[in-house]
């Protein structure tokens, strides 16, 4: 990825519709050892995801989610509380169930069968009962 937290933030405003009743937006986060190192190093990273989320949320008015494997936030976030502390994740972790962060949703594996698709999908829950869930939902405006 070559451009900052603030291009990317704009990026998306320009070609995202966010309704209302939308889930809040999500910032996917996956890089690789490589591509945090090409792109400056986990600090720098971490002021571009800073960044990309405080615009966002300013902008649609609902905390985004980050989305992230568990070993990222193992290896990496760990470093980072402030960004584990304050925004809901949604973590990419198959087959066992152990989140390292309160987690929002769970991505639980990449080859789930839907009806009326062709090939695998990714089959996501919350993390929570129904009620939890419209709990959540009703107070996803953002305090600011």
């Amino acid at each position: 990825v070559k451009a900052n937290g603030k291009e990317q933030a704009h990026y998306f405003l320009d070609n995202t519709e966010i309704l209302p009743n939308d889930l809040p937006p999500v910032l996917d986060v996956e890089p690789t050892d490589g591509q945090i190192e090409q792109y400056g190093g986990e600090e720098v990273l971490f002021d571009a995801m800073r960044t990309w989320l405080t615009i966002v949320e300013r902008a649609v008015g609902k905390r985004p989610i980050l989305y992230v494997s568990q070993t990222f936030i193992k290896t990496h976030l760990v470093h980072a509380p402030d960004l584990c502390q304050n925004y809901p994740f949604w973590i990419a972790r198959y087959n066992v169930y152990r989140p390292e962060v309160k987690l929002h949703f769970w991505q639980l594996c990449y080859d789930g069968r839907v009806a009326g698709i062709h090939g695998g999908v990714d089959i996501n829950i919350f993390n929570g009962y129904q009620e939890q869930y419209d709990e959540w939902v009703a107070t996803l405006t953002s305090r600011q």
